[in-house]
C-alpha cells in the first residue's frame, strides 16, 4: 500500500529522470543508407573522424562502415573471421588522432588498429586466447571500449571481467593501468566505456556501480558523479565543452558539464525511430550531431539540435 511518504519519495527519484527529457533534439529520419547486401546486426559502436565521416562497428555482414556526415557509405568492410570474429566479439571503437581505426574485440580479448583502408597497423593481447588478470600488462579479460589523449595514448576499458583502465603509449606499449574491483573511489564494477577531454581528464564509464569516474591520464581520481542512471558510453563535445552520456538502461542520452551537473537528456527506451533501446555507444560530430549505435535495435541514429 502506498502511504504519503512513500509517494513521495517515488516523487523524488522521478524528478532526475523528467529532467534528462528536456533538450532540444531531433530525430534525423532515414539517414544512414546502408551498404547492399548488409545483413544487421548489433549495433556496437561510434566514432567521428577528424573530416566528420562517422564510423559504425557492428556485428551484421559488414562490421565495419564509414558514412558521410550525410549518411552515405564512404566505405564498408566485410566480415573477417580469420582476421577478428566481429560476427561476436564487436564492442568498442576509437579513431585515434592520426586516423587510426581502433575496434575493441572483447571475446578474442584483443585490441586491433587498422589504417582507415583496412589494412592492419597493430594488435594488443588476445593471442593464442590469452586472458590476463588486472595485473597483466598486454592481455585483457572481455574489454570493452577505448580513447586517445592528446599525445596519441590509448586508453582501454578492461572491462567485464578484469576491472580497470590500461593506457598504452602509441605503438601499443604498455605505460600504466589503474582501477581493481569494489565501489570506492577508483575501483570499478564493468568498466564499459571511456573517453577524455582536451585537458586529458580521463571519464570512465562505471556501469556497474551507475557512476562516472573521472581521472588524471596518470590514474589519478579527481572526482565522480552518481544518481543519474546507467552510463554505457560517453563522448567528449570540444564544441560546448560537455560530456554526453548513452543511458542504456533508460533509453536515454544525457549531457553532463565537465563538473558532473545534469543538463538534460533526449529520447526514451523503444524500437521506434527516434527511440531508443539499450543505447551502446554515441560519438559527437563537429557540428554537434550526436550519432548513437544501438544493440538490441541493430542500428546507428542520428539527432541534430532543433531549430
Amino acid at each position: 500500500m502506498f502511504t504519503p511518504k512513500t509517494l513521495l519519495l517515488a516523487a523524488l527519484v522521478a524528478l532526475p529522470l523528467l529532467a534528462q527529457s528536456d533538450l532540444p533534439y531531433r530525430h534525423v529520419e532515414g539517414w544512414a543508407h546502408m551498404p547492399d547486401g548488409y545483413t544487421p546486426g548489433a549495433g556496437m559502436a561510434v566514432a567521428v573522424d577528424a573530416d566528420g565521416n562517422i564510423w559504425y562497428y557492428n556485428r551484421g555482414s559488414h562490421p565495419v562502415i564509414q558514412f558521410s556526415p550525410d549518411g552515405k557509405v564512404l566505405q564498408a568492410w566485410k566480415e573477417d573471421p580469420k582476421l577478428s570474429n566481429h560476427a561476436t566479439s564487436a564492442h568498442g571503437m576509437a579513431v585515434g588522432p592520426d586516423g587510426g581505426i581502433w575496434l575493441v574485440g572483447r571475446e578474442i580479448n584483443r585490441i586491433y588498429e587498422f589504417s582507415p583502408e583496412g589494412r592492419i597497423l597493430l594488435a594488443i593481447g588476445g593471442f593464442s586466447g590469452m586472458q590476463g588478470d588486472n595485473s597483466a600488462h598486454y592481455a585483457f579479460d572481455r574489454p570493452a571500449g577505448v580513447a586517445h589523449d592528446s599525445a596519441g595514448n590509448a586508453y582501454i576499458a578492461d572491462g567485464y571481467r578484469n576491472t580497470r583502465v590500461v593506457k598504452y603509449g602509441p605503438k601499443g606499449d604498455y605505460i600504466t593501468h589503474w582501477g581493481g574491483k569494489g565501489t570506492a573511489q577508483g575501483q570499478f564494477n564493468l568498466v564499459h566505456g571511456v573517453t577524455l577531454d582536451p585537458d586529458d581528464q580521463v571519464y570512465v564509464a562505471d556501469r556497474g556501480n551507475n557512476r562516472i569516474q573521472v581521472f588524471d591520464a596518470d590514474g589519478k581520481f579527481l572526482r565522480m558523479w552518481e544518481g543519474f542512471g546507467t552510463p554505457w558510453a560517453l563522448d567528449w563535445d570540444p564544441r560546448e565543452k560537455v560530456l554526453w552520456v548513452c543511458d542504456g538502461d533508460n533509453g536515454r542520452v544525457l549531457k553532463f558539464t565537465a563538473k558532473g551537473k545534469l543538463l538534460g537528456g533526449f529520447s526514451s527506451d523503444g524500437p521506434a525511430p527516434g527511440q531508443l533501446h539499450q543505447v551502446h555507444g554515441i560519438a559527437v560530430g563537429a557540428d554537434g550531431a550526436i550519432y548513437v549505435a544501438e544493440t538490441v535495435n541493430q542500428r546507428i541514429q542520428k539527432f541534430v539540435k532543433k531549430p
